[in-house]
């Protein structure tokens, strides 16, 4: 199914190239930039060869062989003092060929103001059709003023699909991620379409390694005002230890990641790393540190049972962003879980 699906998008591009005029960008996947269940955000969002949840393909596709015993999983998350509020749905697919991992993202804001048409541009006299010094330049010039009934507001909405496979290749675990964007903001709208291609591979005991290369035909938007856009390739490098302390129930993980993004000039103080440790007891209760790629420091924690596990992450934004702070709050049930609450309905 994947691999149709692929085929279509590779011969839209190809026709696409040929009769459009593009531009290249470095915004506006931001509802895939900025995605992750509570647990992967509070790792500092090293998740590429880290194996969690449903929501590991994000990271890294070729996770998607790896299935969380947790199938389902539900993540909210709030930034900008509530301003901003994004939903995240995870779940896995075991009755084809290939495992089959489905996320389905959304990120909105609300109440955005649209300044365009409040400035009275009617020069410094304030009559208009004078043609006085300053009428119509666009410039709030001495005189003038803003008439604040005139501010109309427009809401700004994403909405992502993420559909991947993996499969055994000798030593190694591949994987490609499919990815859709629907993105509105105001009365303009598009529809985005990117691939993405993942690898992992145990080389050492308890250790792991994994590659990702996100947006590998370069990610597109195509807006209804004509306009497309495009966005270059990011690569990944990650590598997780996991560690468990003989004769006790305490284990520790730990992930790195190395980001080489095309628009940065990465140097060792760039945001160039990422990481997290992840320490539990029993399999049960986790205690977690990172740091992301904005220099955040990011705590969490996390409670697992059987059937269901409960995660919580605070992102620390840098004081300079004026962001301030991000809660997460994730869930993620067995589907026997669900089988039987609906049971009893």
């Amino acid at each position: 199914m994947i691999s149709r699906l692929i085929k279509v998008v590779l011969f839209s591009l190809f026709f696409s190239n040929i009769f459009t005029q593009t531009y290249w960008v470095k915004y506006g996947w931001q509802v895939f930039q900025n995605a992750g269940d509570a647990r992967i955000h509070a790792l500092g969002s090293a998740g590429v060869a880290d194996i969690g949840t449903s929501i590991s393909p994000l990271f890294n596709p070729a996770l998607s062989k790896t299935s969380a015993f947790h199938k389902l999983s539900y993540t909210h998350q709030s930034r900008l003092a509530g301003m901003i509020n994004s939903d995240l749905i995870g779940f896995s697919l075991s009755t084809f060929r290939k495992p089959i991992n489905v996320i389905l993202l959304y990120e909105g804001l609300d109440q955005i103001p649209d300044t365009r048409n409040i400035l009275l541009d009617f020069g410094i006299d304030g009559i208009p059709g004078t043609g006085d010094p300053g009428e119509n330049n666009g410039l709030l010039d001495e005189g003038e003023r803003l008439d604040t009934k005139k501010i109309k507001y427009f809401t700004q909405k994403q909405f992502g699909l993420h559909l991947s496979t993996a499969w055994d290749y000798k030593k190694y675990q591949v994987g490609i991620g499919l990815k859709n964007l629907f993105h509105s903001i105001g009365e303009f709208s598009s529809t985005g379409i990117g691939i993405d291609l993942g690898l992992l591979a145990s080389t050492w005991k308890n250790g792991k390694i994994g590659i990702q290369i996100r947006d590998v035909t370069t990610s597109w938007q195509v807006w209804n005002n004509g306009t497309i856009e495009r966005f270059k390739p990011t690569v990944t490098i990650g590598l997780a230890h996991n560690h468990t302390f003989k004769g006790t129930k305490l284990s520790v993980n730990g992930a790195i990641d190395a980001i080489i993004d095309p628009y940065i000039v990465h140097s060792l103080a760039n945001n160039l790393y990422v990481f997290g440790i992840n320490a539990k007891y029993d399999n049960r209760i986790a205690v977690r540190l990172g740091r992301n790629k904005v220099n955040s420091t990011t705590i969490g924690i996390g409670l697992s049972w059987k059937e269901i596990s409960l995660d919580y992450a605070f992102l620390n934004e840098p004081l300079s962003s004026g962001l301030g702070s991000t809660h997460l709050v994730s869930i993620s049930i067995s589907p026997n879980l669900l089988l039987k609450f609906i049971d009893k309905i």
